[in-house]
């Protein structure tokens, strides 16, 4: 009788433990999923259009995404810029963006760009080195990886 009860508490540890070792790989599945937006990402295209990086003072916008710290930095094309990201499967929300408003010559980008990005939801895909925002089925915002 005891070795049965030992049997019985030595398969409950064990498939105790291979419970926590699935549990342990899915959330690490997920979270490797999102690792991949954690990168540096210069802005390609709005709604399809190529961008000139002669329509931003600074070049094309930069985006730094940093997962695991729930936030953003860059430029906007003028000035710096950060804010906090939430990230679930594939959405991204970006919060309030913080920047210095210094004025450029070519503001114009620069202030579409950003409120693209302000209090905005995507969904998002990464194929071949792009990171693809969707608002509902139309692409809305694509990045080149250049890290």
């Amino acid at each position: 009788m005891i070795k049965k009860l030992a049997y019985l508490f030595l398969l409950l540890a064990l498939v105790g433990l291979s419970s926590c070792k699935s549990k342990q790989r899915i959330a690490q599945t997920a979270s490797q999923a999102d690792i991949r937006l954690h990168d540096i990402w210069v802005l390609d295209e709005i709604d399809n259009q190529k961008l000139d990086r002669d329509s931003f003072s600074r070049g094309l916008p930069q985006l730094e995404i940093f997962v695991e710290e729930k936030r953003i930095g860059g430029h906007d094309g003028c000035n710096e810029i950060r804010g906090g990201i939430e990230t679930s499967g594939d959405l991204i929300r970006f919060g309030s963006l913080a920047s210095a408003k210094i004025k450029c010559p070519k503001m114009q980008a620069t202030d579409s760009f950003r409120n693209l990005l302000e209090q905005k939801e995507y969904h998002f895909n990464i194929k071949s080195n792009r990171l693809i925002f969707y608002s509902g089925n139309e692409t809305a915002l694509i990045f080149k990886k250049i890290d």
